[in-house]
């Protein structure tokens, strides 16, 4: 490849937080569609909560395959049939009738083509780019996710208003196939290796051959503690995450506020974000990771309590979304870069992918616990409570991350 001032793994960071935007920008903009999905097919809110945490529960089911394919094919190739996959199950899910069809549909096939084009893909590519500014790189992915959820849920909510929600699955598919797919096919490249280059833009050293693979294989991974206190605490993200997610905007309109407001109140809490997540990823390159990831978890226990209980006061609600956007997007970027200094760089497809599945199972129980929760109590408080409490184990656990896990997965491979 020819050289160029700008190291390329930028570029491929830039096509990854197109995708990762437009992607995680559709999966947290389910809660617009509650409302229309529900009336229009004659549900209930329990049922729809069904479908979404099946779709959830699938699409981190669907992760570790996605990262298997990786270790084998080219990214090209994966994260182009994602966005085919992807682009035709939101047309079919424009078309569903009945609650089976929807649920096949939204449950099944969305997540499919979800996972070929989610953040597995985008920060096990891009881990393998960086090593020194790796925290700062996937940490741009991250603040595009947020900038997804900032951007795409008042759109989202406009069209749904304006169209139909119908009408904005098949405009949605149509973004995505003109956006995603020639980024995936012309821009993403698999490794610095396979282009001559080196992590971080380093010039290779003459002579001293290529670089040692640091590979583990997930099931080296899960027989070490911080597998499992990466997951443990992700699974708590991807809890309280789903409560936001399929549920914050009908909560807020039940709380008095109207769905175009309730929608900039995420909108705000996702733009907030942008700038931060991008902070907090420089600041776990030079401080470490831990204590930024822990310091998240811990100061979302403060935003959740303010999002349901704060009423009737929408200036006060602006606020706290504000003050939010320190805590929503760093999970990700910190528990993916922990895992490639852990496990190496070509590691984190494989392995984030099983703890992303962890993350899945947490979303798609909380969203499914705070749609039956306000079937039984009609109310979220004791889903949003509960989200607390798990906030705070996350927060104990990602500060004390094992750090010898490394140590333990080199000694099995000798």
């Amino acid at each position: 490849m020819r050289r160029c001032p700008i190291f390329y793994g930028w570029w491929v960071v830039a096509a990854f937080a197109v995708t990762t935007f437009i992607s995680t920008g559709i999966r947290h903009a389910v809660g617009p569609f509650l409302k229309p999905i529900v009336a229009d097919l004659g549900l209930d809110r329990a049922s729809f909560s069904l479908v979404i945490a099946l779709s959830l529960l699938l699409y981190g089911v669907f992760m570790p395959g996605v990262g298997m394919l990786l270790d084998r094919f080219s990214v090209r190739a994966v994260s182009s049939v994602g966005t085919v996959v992807l682009v035709i199950s939101l047309v079919l899910t424009a078309m569903v009738r009945s609650y089976w069809e929807f649920a096949v549909v939204y449950g099944v096939l969305v997540p499919l083509g979800l996972a070929g084009t989610g953040p597995v893909v985008a920060s096990g590519i891009v881990a393998r780019w960086f090593s020194k500014r790796r925290g700062t790189a996937l940490s741009v992915l991250g603040s595009a996710s947020m900038t997804g959820m900032s951007l795409l849920v008042p759109a989202v909510t406009w069209l749904i208003i304006t169209t139909g929600w119908r009408t904005t699955y098949v405009v949605m598919a149509g973004g995505i196939l003109v956006l995603v797919l020639p980024l995936c096919l012309w821009v993403v490249r698999d490794s610095p290796e396979s282009v001559g280059l080196s992590a971080d833009g380093v010039a290779p050293t003459p002579g001293a051959g290529a670089a040692p693979v640091e590979r583990v294989s997930a099931g080296e991974a899960l027989q070490t503690l911080a597998f499992w206190q990466l997951a443990g605490s992700f699974f708590t993200c991807g809890f309280s995450m789903s409560l936001l997610s399929a549920h914050g905007i009908p909560m807020l309109t039940d709380h008095g506020y109207s769905p175009m407001f309730a929608s900039w109140v995420l909108g705000v809490l996702g733009g907030s974000s942008i700038g931060f997540t991008v902070m907090l990823g420089a600041l776990s390159d030079r401080f470490g990771r831990r204590p930024v990831l822990a310091s998240i978890y811990a100061g979302r226990i403060l935003i959740f309590a303010g999002f349901f209980l704060v009423r009737d006061n929408p200036a006060a609600m602006l606020t706290v979304a504000v003050l939010g956007g320190m805590t929503m997007a760093g999970t990700g970027s910190m528990t993916s870069a922990l895992t490639a200094d852990i496990y190496g760089r070509f590691s984190v497809s494989s392995v984030f992918g099983l703890i992303f599945l962890v993350h899945q199972t947490g979303s798609a129980l909380g969203s499914w616990l705070a749609g039956a929760l306000f079937e039984t109590t009609g109310g979220y408080g004791a889903a949003y409570a509960l989200a607390c409490l798990f906030l705070l184990g996350a927060s104990i656990v990602a500060l004390n991350i094992d750090r010898d896990a490394r140590r333990i997965w080199r000694s099995a491979i000798a």
